[in-house]
């Protein structure tokens, strides 16, 4: 039974006892956000995906580039070289999108809104929130209903202490300006005046509590209440962060060796150019064989890669459920759907550039080899995506989602259809998050 379901006349805990254990909530509840924000500082610290990426980016493109000119420069086929410089460029650019994600799942978890009201816009306009973003871990301040009127007075005299007060204001009015602009910040933002000279500090003071967001209201009841949504949006954004990360570093892995494979095919092919790698003659076709074979044995590489992590987390907790129950959650594999659309085409590209070069360099029996290896890797690309979730349609959703910037879909047409079919007022199982077992 869940306590909220008691009784008041059940209930057999003090006013003492609560507050104790509010007390030892609160304690605990540090030491756990503590742990979350270590984990975040690894992955912060975990920025060598971006110190992966000049990796293989620096000789990718020149390699690339200089198959597509001496293709051009040839007049060879353009197929193969538009097909093979498509999948080139995907496979390139596919982890920044990754890594961009990843970034700002982070500052989506160190950073939130500090919007404790603001002034009108105008004499008749209501009070309206403003951005003004702040470190989500918000100030500590003691609560106001665990003093007694001796400790009160005595924390009183503490915060109007000068030395107090200079941690936060400058301590004589020689600030070099701090004081105007300290003033016209606040202004701006909450409409606040405060006398000029030492006569406002203590409203400068009061005003740095504020955005440092501390709330006004400090209660005990009133801490363990934000406590407890501070903790679940900190769940929340490190499961995002975690699941993103691990993606984006098999991704990269996958696409640093894809990529390194391929210039090492480029730079065999000008190793073997009697005219040092002008290609008078156009780019050898065996090799825009190879490079596409490379890219289209990319694609199920790199899906396996994407979906890697939840096969992963799925394997090691049995028995509860089918790994495709998780696609139901579009915002966790929205990144995965994506990528999954993208791989498809540079396959598609990839297989082109593969048939067309084999039959260029090899008549009917490269022609036939193309084909084979094209199914292959069709084959593979499917064998990579088994159990997974996403419909076509919801993987072009997901990138179009992507591409715009949001973290999940808009308003499904199944749930409208729900809310149009729900009895008004019915309360669902599991409304409460709190009743949730």
């Amino acid at each position: 039974m869940n306590s909220d379901n008691l009784n008041d006349d059940e209930l057999t805990v003090t006013d003492e006892e609560s507050r104790a254990a509010m007390r030892a909530f609160l304690q605990r509840s540090e030491v756990r956000l503590s742990t979350i924000h270590r984990v975040a500082q690894a992955l912060l610290g975990g920025s060598a995906l971006v110190l992966l990426l000049p990796l293989f980016l620096r000789d990718a493109f020149p390699k690339m580039m200089t198959v597509i000119i001496a293709s051009y420069d040839a007049h060879q086929n353009w197929v193969p070289t538009v097909a093979i410089g498509l999948a080139a460029a995907l496979v390139i650019l596919l982890p920044v999108p990754a890594v961009f994600l990843l970034v700002g799942d982070l500052l989506a978890f160190y950073f939130t809104s500090n919007t404790f009201g603001a002034h009108p816009t105008g004499p008749d306009s209501p009070r309206r929130m403003v951005f003004n973003p702040r470190f989500i871990i918000p100030g500590l301040g003691f609560n106001n209903d665990e003093l007694s009127p001796t400790t009160k007075r005595l924390l009183a005299e503490g915060r109007d202490d000068e030395w107090t007060k200079g941690l936060l204001v400058p301590h004589s009015l020689d600030d070099d300006g701090w004081r105007d602009r300290f003033d016209t910040r606040t202004y701006e933002v909450w409409g606040v005046v405060a006398d000029e000279g030492l006569a406002g500090d203590d409203e400068r003071v009061r005003q740095a509590f504020r955005l440092a967001g501390l709330n006004r209201d400090r209660t005990l009841a009133r801490d363990v209440a934000r406590t407890e949504a501070l903790m679940a949006r900190h769940v929340l954004a490190i499961r995002t962060i975690v699941l993103r990360y691990s993606k984006a570093l098999l991704l990269l892995i996958a696409t640093t060796v894809v990529t390194l494979a391929a210039s090492g095919l480029v730079d065999q092919a000008i190793r073997e150019d009697q005219g040092g790698g002008k290609f008078t003659g156009g780019f050898p076709y065996r090799y825009i064989f190879l490079v596409a074979l490379v890219y289209a044995f990319w694609a199920p590489l790199a899906a396996r890669s994407v979906t890697s992590p939840l096969r992963m987390i799925q394997r090691h907790t049995p028995g509860v459920g089918e790994l495709r129950d998780v696609y139901l959650d579009r915002h966790t594999t929205q990144l995965e759907s994506a990528t999954i659309l993208i791989t498809l085409i540079v396959l598609a590209a990839s297989d082109t550039a593969m048939i067309l070069a084999g039959a260029q360099a090899g008549g009917g029996v490269g022609l036939a080899i193309g084909i084979a290896v094209a199914v292959l890797s069709v084959v593979a690309w499917f064998a990579a995506l088994n159990d997974f979730g996403a419909n076509p349609r919801h993987a072009f959703n997901a990138t179009v989602v992507l591409l715009r910037g949001y973290d999940a879909p808009a308003q499904a047409d199944v749930l409208r259809a729900a809310r149009m079919n729900r009895p008004p007022g019915a309360v669902t199982p599991g409304d409460d998050p709190r009743h949730c077992g």
